[in-house]
């Protein structure tokens, strides 16, 4: 019940809240912000529906916004940017409201508002004010109004001694009036700071409103109110005129609000049972279930009157016992009845009502269970006892009957066969103890009295219950069940149970599993970032000191994946997370955060301790290499160890760390295993070898006849050697392919010129030849691929490159190419001159490289 009360509250709150994201423009500017999500307040409070705005961008919504004389965008970008919280007061002419505006931004980029309605209190702020120009006019015509104001108001001389107060001032305070003039109320302030800052507000400008601060009575009970001050004339000498109002309230709900909302929203929307307030006879707000109750959408359930959604027989019923719960009258049995879903069916449902109020009006809150299923076994079983024991034998579920007055089992359905092992009569011989586990059982002996009791005070009434328990299997394990039951006497006048158990063990694993899903990694099975980040919260504290972050991130998997695709890469991660967890200890706390980073919580840990444990770390991952992988991980951490120290600066500390490491390590990473990935394509296939071998000394000798440089012939030749490297992602079978290539076949292969620029562009060294390597399939007619450029625009070195490949693939063919002899390739590089080869290059290549004739 504690849960749903505050979540009641939050949902219910007078506080409107939003949360957005801001928009920036190319200058990183605020330019505009998004509507992620808001509260059923907001929407009341300013007439938009909130599945109309989310994901819609203020000044689309609000177009007038960047007219109002509050900058809103800009003051809410500043702190999302930055950080930390700010509050305003601000007049909205349309709603003719005064609202508090708090925003603030837990992570930047987001920001949160919240919206309080403070019209109430400036509308007393201005009566204050009319009721001290009174004062000056009439001393006792300012005592009979003051008197009566329903906040408090005092008049404090300048050494701290009470004046006068008013009754509500006395009330509030505990004191009096024998406590005047004898009081030094400057005590009464909590915060002496407060104290200062407040008379030095009203000394400085003469008058001062809207100053919070925190109060005690004169027997210490703390409270916050609302102050304003003003010097006056009081017996001849300059006095503080103060004026306090009761806010302890608004900042409790505030505080629950930002503490509980996210937390029992989700408990809310996620509660096994309907529930939904309803007030005027219409519903005001509900959660999910209502809908998969009813049929209905959410728009449609606050549309229609709630007595539509009851069966047309039970309406009298439901309307009758709706106005007495209104009414205050004690009611204090569940009622059932039935409601007619959208699609015409009919639901039984078992609904509690309690008295609340809703956005201060009275209302009721609803909770609602569909026992259709329960009403059908009732109804069955009233109808005839044969086909009660008919479908007793056929049912999956266990039906049955436990005489309460003699404490035993008298009828036992065949279904506990297939649920418990048990034949029906080996089962009527067990009693409690032996049936049901022993934490169900405390549980049901605890509710078996009281739900006895109330049926013997009320036996007509339906007294049916439903819970889960864990049950004890013939072979020992626990099976977990959902006990539906109702209470009746026999025959004999003794007092029954009747009872039907369905098997939920599925139901039960499948919780825990999305339970375990959203605090773990899919992949590798650790804790992910939101168990991180709530655990963080939990540790950060002065007993966990010193608390040291190691953040991991894993060298290479982008090549992993564009290389051997990312299955790879997956086992790259999981075989990461496997030698952390192994090598640190058992209570540390290790997450994956993000697609290539990991994260370890060492708690009570020093920064000397955990080098230690990255060292093992990376010892066990030195000697670790599996299918032509390296495993690779830079590291960063950082120590938190003064209280006062910001665990977010701790993490960009670490953060810091890990980057510098890794410009460090992850280049030499990458040429690493841009080697290894050439020997895994070459050891598939060795033709492959040898005609990239043969391509790059062709290279290099048309560079040499082109009067290229000899580095930049090198640098072609090496670009000959690898020209190929994107082939160790495809289908290995297309390697040794001896027919030609289908259409999709084709379309697979034409991708290789991209891969290898994705492999080689990740080393710093082969940037420039991942270039030549993507345009080297290119044709000078721009019919090539993969991005059809074609003449000047395909690189020198891509069009030495492409002659040299394709008179290679002629003249040593490979798969399903043609052999051809020397004078048959040279005619084909002569008849695709000016085409597929640059013209002058061909000519070059066959006269200096082959030393033919180009004519």
């Amino acid at each position: 019940m504690q849960e749903e009360q505050y979540n009641f509250i939050i949902k219910n709150s007078p506080m409107a809240f939003a949360y957005h994201k801001i928009v920036l423009d190319e200058e990183g500017t605020p330019c505009d912000y998004i509507f992620l999500e808001v509260n059923n307040a907001f929407e009341e409070m300013t007439g938009l529906i909130g599945e109309q705005i989310i994901g819609k961008k203020v000044t689309e919504v609000l177009p007038l916004i960047s007219e109002e004389t509050f900058d809103y965008i800009s003051i809410y970008g500043r702190i999302a940017l930055q950080g930390g919280k700010a509050e305003y007061e601000q007049y909205f002419a349309s709603l003719q409201r005064w609202y508090r505006i708090q925003v603030y931004s837990m992570q930047q980029f987001y920001f949160a508002v919240n919206f309080l309605d403070v019209s109430k209190e400036k509308q007393q702020l201005e009566e204050f004010l009319k009721i001290q120009k009174l004062v000056w006019e009439n001393e006792l015509q300012f005592r009979q109004i003051i008197d009566n104001l329903p906040f408090a108001l005092g008049i404090i001389a300048n050494d701290g001694k009470l004046l006068y107060a008013n009754e509500d001032g006395l009330k509030t305070f505990e004191m009096s009036t024998e406590d005047i003039d004898k009081t030094e109320i400057w005590s009464y302030w909590v915060d002496k700071r407060d104290r200062y800052r407040y008379i030095r507000a009203i000394e400085t400008e003469g008058f001062v409103k809207g100053f919070e601060m925190q109060l005690q009575t004169k027997s210490g009970k703390k409270f916050w109110t609302m102050g304003s001050g003003m010097i006056i004339q009081y017996q001849g000498q300059p006095c503080i005129l103060s004026a306090h109002y009761d806010i302890t309230e608004r900042r409790r709900i505030e505080v629950a609000l930002r503490e509980k909302e996210e937390k029992y929203r989700l408990i809310f929307e996620n509660a096994a049972e309907t529930i939904l307030i309803v007030q005027n006879n219409r519903v005001q707000i509900c959660n999910p279930t209502a809908m998969r109750l009813t049929g209905y959408t959410y728009e449609e359930m606050l549309q229609m009157p709630f007595i539509d959604f009851v069966h047309p027989e039970d309406r009298g019923y439901a309307s009758s016992v709706y106005h007495d719960r209104m009414a205050g009258k004690d009611i204090s049995t569940k009622q059932q009845y039935r409601v007619i879903r959208k699609d015409g069916e009919i639901a039984w449902v078992e609904a509690n009502g309690v008295t609340t109020s809703w956005n201060g009006h009275p209302a009721l809150q609803y909770f609602i269970i569909d026992i259709t299923e329960q009403k059908k076994a009732e109804n069955a079983l009233r109808a005839s006892e044969e086909k009660y024991r008919l479908i007793t034998e056929f049912a999956s579920d266990m039906i049955w009957i436990f005489n309460y007055t003699n404490y035993r089992f008298t009828y036992v359905s065949p279904s506990v066969i297939n649920m418990l092992g048990y034949h029906p009569e080996e089962a009527l011989s067990l009693n409690l103890t032996e049936l049901i586990y022993e934490e169900s059982l405390n549980r049901t002996k605890e509710a078996l009295p009281q739900r006895v009791k109330s049926f013997i005070e009320n036996p007509e009434e339906a007294h049916s219950y439903m819970m889960e328990m864990q049950n004890i299997h013939k072979d020992g394990h626990l099976v977990w069940v959902e006990a539906s039951s109702k209470y009746r006497y026999n025959a004999k006048g003794e007092i029954e149970i009747l009872g039907v158990s369905r098997n939920i063990d599925e139901r039960k694993s499948a919780q825990e599993k999305v339970l375990y899903l959203s605090y773990h990694d899919q992949l590798t099975g650790l804790y992910n970032r939101r168990f991180y980040e709530e655990e963080l919260k939990r540790l950060d504290t002065v007993r966990n000191l010193p608390i040291t972050l190691v953040l991991a991130d894993v060298n290479g998997l982008k090549l992993t994946n564009d290389a051997f695709g990312h299955l790879a890469g997956d086992r790259l991660l999981i075989r990461t997370a496997e030698i952390i967890k192994q090598e640190c200890r058992q209570d540390d706390i290790i997450a994956r955060i993000g697609g290539d980073e990991f994260m370890i919580l060492l708690p009570h840990t020093e920064r000397r301790e955990a080098e230690c444990i990255i060292s093992r770390i990376k010892k066990a991952m030195s000697v670790k290499m599996f299918d032509n992988i390296i495993l690779s991980v830079s590291f960063g951490a950082a120590t938190k160890e003064e209280p006062e120290q910001s665990v977010e600066n701790i993490f960009i500390e670490a953060e810091n760390a890990m980057y510098r490491h890794k410009l460090n390590e992850s280049n030499s990473m990458r040429n690493k295993t841009i080697q290894l990935i050439v020997n895994a394509l070459f050891e598939k296939n060795k033709e492959e070898k040898e005609h990239n071998n043969r391509v790059g000394e062709l290279c290099r000798s048309l560079a040499i006849a082109a009067g290229l440089h000899e580095e930049e012939a090198n640098e072609l030749a090496t670009a000959g050697f690898l020209h190929d490297i994107g082939k160790i992602a495809m289908d290995e079978s297309l390697l040794y392919k001896t027919e030609p290539y289908t259409e999709e076949e084709w379309r697979e292969v034409k991708r290789h010129p991209e891969k290898g620029y994705q492999i080689l562009k990740a080393s710093n060294e082969l940037s420039q030849i991942a270039h030549y390597v993507l345009c080297h399939h290119e044709r000078m007619d721009g019919e090539g691929y993969p991005r059809g450029i074609k003449a000047e625009d395909i690189p020198l070195q891509s069009r030495m490159l492409s002659i040299a490949d394709a008179y290679d693939t002629m003249t040593s063919p490979r798969g399903y190419h043609k052999l051809r002899d020397q004078t048959s390739a040279i005619e084909q590089l002569r008849k695709n001159a000016g085409t597929q080869f640059d013209a002058e290059l061909a000519r070059v290549f066959v006269e200096k490289v082959l030393h033919k004739e180009w004519t």
